[in-house]
């Protein structure tokens, strides 16, 4: 999983690093800078949150499926995040796991939280699993 975030441009951008993960489940790390933030001194932007909802979702997925691993055997279909509260330096968590897994749906939730364990924001997504084509 480390390697899909050295390897990925946006988990890159981000400065995502995988701090943990398990079968169906991971926790991602992401520093907080300016540029995740609309203006210098303000809150983190709510886009970040909502990418790292679709990041741990994906990335738990990925643990339990080598076709997975980079992301490639599987899109999002939905995604929601509820933003309970900002954070304006530091470092922002990501725990994903997995809820439910069938042959072509995933579901998952995430809780994103601050260094303090203060959550931030939670949410949910589903992916599709794409079939290899022969």
């Amino acid at each position: 999983m480390q390697a899909r975030a050295e390897a990925n441009l946006y988990w890159r951008y981000l400065g995502v690093t995988v701090i943990d993960a398990n079968p169906g489940w991971i926790r991602l790390r992401v520093p907080v800078r300016d540029e995740l933030k609309n203006a210098p001194g303000a809150p983190v932007h709510g886009g970040v949150y909502s990418a790292l909802v679709d990041m741990a979702v994906g990335g738990a997925l990925g643990t339990l499926s080598e076709a997975s691993e980079g992301g490639v055997a599987q899109t999002t279909l939905d995604l929601n995040v509820s933003f309970l509260a900002g954070v304006r330096d530091g470092d922002i968590y990501a725990e994903g796991r997995i809820l439910r897994h069938g042959r072509t749906i995933a579901f998952g939730e995430v809780t994103i939280s601050d260094g303090a364990g203060q959550t931030l924001a939670v949410g949910r997504a589903t992916y599709m699993i794409i079939a290899k084509r022969s």
